[in-house]
């Protein structure tokens, strides 16, 4: 069966290219590569694989799901269009439009993910080098434990990026109902609703890591990944960069503070 190539220009950087096989007596094999033109060549590898992981991160937030393994490379960017015209007969190989199909299973994802990566390409060094860059990290470790069945791993993940979003390191507890619940709360019964989640979710976290015996469930962990989503996502849209912004943002809003 061929060997089939979707490739999509994600930007004047980066390229991906989906690749798929299907074998007559097993499942589809699926592959996934990345080029990212490089503007540092000394570093090249390094600023490659930095790029490709902000990708990754955003797709994680915005999929709660998370890709654990990358096949990437770096290329000066005066040569990426250049990338793949000397394929003609190994791999034998079709093209797929992945700008035309939407919906199948290779395009989906990344046709979403572009648009959002494009939103904050030009300012990703300075997303990265900050809280949101820290909050994306934690949250996506948070997806990869869970994928592991550890429970207790995705509880604290989660508890670190929700205090890297909005604890200034004095009364932790409060400041994570207060203002976690006050930036994407729609209204006050959402915002008490919230806050009650956040809390409870905070003093299970407490008795984990103190040597507690409780036992977690799903629903102790989903819910506040669904906040904690939804906040770091608000964050990024409104550009609050810097973690003094958030806080402001936040308590200006709220008379407790």
């Amino acid at each position: 069966m061929p060997f089939t190539i979707g490739r999509l220009q994600v930007s004047e950087r980066l390229i991906l290219e989906n690749a798929w096989e299907k074998y007559p007596s097993s499942d589809s094999q699926f592959f996934a590569f990345a080029y990212v033109g490089s503007e540092d060549e000394s570093n090249h590898f390094t600023e490659a694989i930095t790029y490709i992981d902000f990708f990754l991160l955003l797709r994680a937030l915005l999929y709660n799901t998370v890709v654990t393994h990358k096949v990437g490379a770096a290329t000066p960017i005066s040569t990426l269009n250049d990338l793949g015209k000397k394929k003609v007969s190994f791999p034998k190989f079709k093209k797929a439009n992945m700008e035309e199909d939407m919906n199948s299973e290779l395009s989906k994802s990344i046709l979403l993910t572009k648009e959002y990566f494009l939103k904050f390409e030009k300012d990703f060094q300075r997303i990265m080098g900050g809280y949101l860059g820290q909050a994306l990290r934690y949250y996506f470790f948070a997806l990869q434990t869970f994928d592991r069945g550890h429970l207790d791993e995705v509880l604290n993940n989660l508890a670190i990026t929700a205090e890297v979003l909005f604890s200034n390191r004095e009364k932790i507890k409060e400041n994570l109902k207060c203002r976690l619940s006050s930036f994407i709360a729609d209204d006050e019964t959402e915002r008490f609703e919230i806050s009650k989640r956040i809390g409870d979710f905070y003093d299970l976290r407490s008795a984990i890591v103190h040597g507690g015996k409780k036992k977690i469930t799903f629903n102790d962990v989903k819910i506040p990944s669904i906040y904690i989503q939804k906040a770091i996502d608000k964050a990024l849209s409104s550009k609050l960069y810097l973690k003094e912004e958030l806080i402001r943002n936040v308590d200006k809003k709220d008379s407790r503070y």
